[in-house]
């Protein structure tokens, strides 16, 4: 298992198939992940903290067990409200 990432946030791809990527992340208390698009549909499971979810200038606060979806090319960010770890598949 490799992981990158810097002392905010940090990613250790967990599986990659022909249909989709699962991807762990482990982002530090009050970092935040800039607005952006992705190219693919997406969700995220919470695995532990809190973090505050942009999509299209709403934000959801997800917490431990939390599920999200979202649809590729919307503009969506993130900011941990507390230090977190989630898996993002796309």
């Amino acid at each position: 298992m490799q992981v990158a990432g810097n002392e905010k946030v940090k990613s250790c791809a967990i599986l990659k198939t022909k249909r989709f990527d699962a991807t762990l992340l482990i982002m530090q208390q009050g970092h935040q992940i800039p607005p952006h698009t992705s190219p693919a549909n997406a969700m995220i499971l919470i695995l532990e903290g809190r973090v505050a979810f942009m999509l299209n200038e709403e934000v959801t606060i997800l917490e431990t067990g939390d599920v999200f979806s979202f649809g590729a090319n919307e503009i969506h960010a993130l900011q941990a409200l507390e230090t977190a770890r989630f898996i993002l598949i796309k």
